[in-house]
């Protein structure tokens, strides 16, 4: 039994858990939509500019209009190994990166496209040290999608899809006296539409709107005096988050030696929503106005190209992300910024490999940090 030295501390720390709770800082209303995208890789390794590329990057994307391109079944198999670097630690994760299958149905006229899998959309990889705190994350959100596409319209695709969210994070804090780990647990679901025009021969037009996503949390935070692990103190809440619509707009143009893509993605995260049947009334309503005080509108450019040599069944792929952050005063500049590249080699008519490789990097509170994300892919043709 703890002495009663201890026992008042655990009374305290009871006492402070739920003001604790509602103490939260804007990182953790982000978390769920602020980590490290995709574990496709010839997505990343175009730098996400997937809104009109479904010709050449089949799978998901973030335009559900893309799968009417595809002419053939598909079934792609994703790993994944992440690597956060700091000035003082660091953290590395290997885990599936997801599946995913296209279907297209035999119609009488235009195409009719359907697609389904689960993938890694937000990885939480992190790591830091200070001189006397030291924190450690691990964790992710999976995305499990049913989509399909039509063509509407001689070279106008219109497409669907709907994705329903589930993951957790582990957020472990050492400290000189105490420790805690933070478990949220999230699940919620989105809707997305879209569609692509095959405005001439080399160019596509493609445009989506990801409606409002919505993600319930469970946070379950579990705090121990240093000195005494075995008598640990739990508490629990729960709320939900609502992200406001993205909107994301863009251009393919497809050369035979060369291809190039382009997408801006357009968001307002001052109009992200809090809210909870466990916060007073106005402790949510607080939140909410420090999100719209803090919180701006982000616009994300995504940038790449495909190279296809015609003496080789190589294609080679390179991208690049100007990520602007939706809070300021940490990020230099605002913002964060990535590279990639890759490769796909098609081994016969119904085997191919691929894998990219991506390095995010900015500079966090005056120091550079980078995260980099190695992805490699099977896929099946047939």
């Amino acid at each position: 039994m703890p002495d009663k030295a201890l026992k008042g501390r655990l009374a305290l720390w009871i006492l402070l858990l739920p003001a604790l709770a509602l103490s939260q800082q804007r990182d953790d209303f982000l978390r769920p939509f602020f980590g490290y995208y995709d574990s496709q890789s010839l997505s990343t390794a175009i730098g996400n500019a997937t809104v009109a590329a479904g010709q050449v990057i089949p799978g998901r994307s973030s335009n559900p209009a893309n799968l009417g391109l595809s002419r053939f079944k598909e079934f792609q198999l994703n790993f994944q190994h992440n690597k956060f670097q700091g000035p003082q630690t660091n953290s590395a994760n290997t885990q599936l990166g997801g599946v995913y299958a296209v279907f297209p149905v035999a119609v009488y006229q235009g195409s009719l496209v359907f697609g389904g899998g689960a993938e890694r959309i937000v990885d939480f990889t992190n790591a830091f040290q200070t001189q006397d705190r030291q924190v450690s994350e691990e964790g992710g959100i999976y995305a499990t999608e049913l989509g399909m596409s039509v063509e509407a319209s001689k070279n106008l695709f219109i497409g669907a899809a709907f994705n329903y969210l589930k993951g957790s994070d582990e957020l472990s804090t050492t400290e000189p006296d105490t420790n805690s780990l933070l478990n949220p647990k999230y699940h919620g679901y989105c809707f997305s539409l879209g569609f692509v025009n095959r405005t001439t021969a080399n160019l596509q037009i493609g445009g989506s709107f990801q409606f409002a996503t919505s993600v319930k949390v469970q946070d379950n935070l579990t705090t121990w005096h240093a000195a005494s692990p075995e008598a640990s103190v739990s508490e629990t809440w729960n709320y939900e988050l609502d992200r406001p619509m993205v909107f994301h707009l863009g251009f393919s143009l497809l050369y035979p030696i060369y291809s190039l893509f382009y997408e801006m993605e357009w968001s307002d995260w001052s109009g992200l929503k809090f809210s909870s049947d466990e916060y007073f009334a106005g402790d949510a309503n607080e939140i909410n106005r420090e999100i719209k005080h803090e919180f701006r509108p982000t616009l994300t450019h995504h940038l790449g190209g495909a190279a296809h040599l015609p003496w080789l069944p190589l294609h080679l792929y390179a991208g690049y992300q100007y990520m602007p952050v939706p809070f300021t005063g940490v990020y230099a500049s605002n913002l964060r910024q990535s590279l990639g590249f890759g490769a796909s080699y098609l081994l016969s008519q119904q085997f191919s490999v691929h894998s990219s490789y991506s390095d995010y990097f900015w500079r966090y509170s005056g120091k550079w940090e980078d995260y980099q994300m190695l992805l490699f892919g099977v896929s099946l043709h047939f």
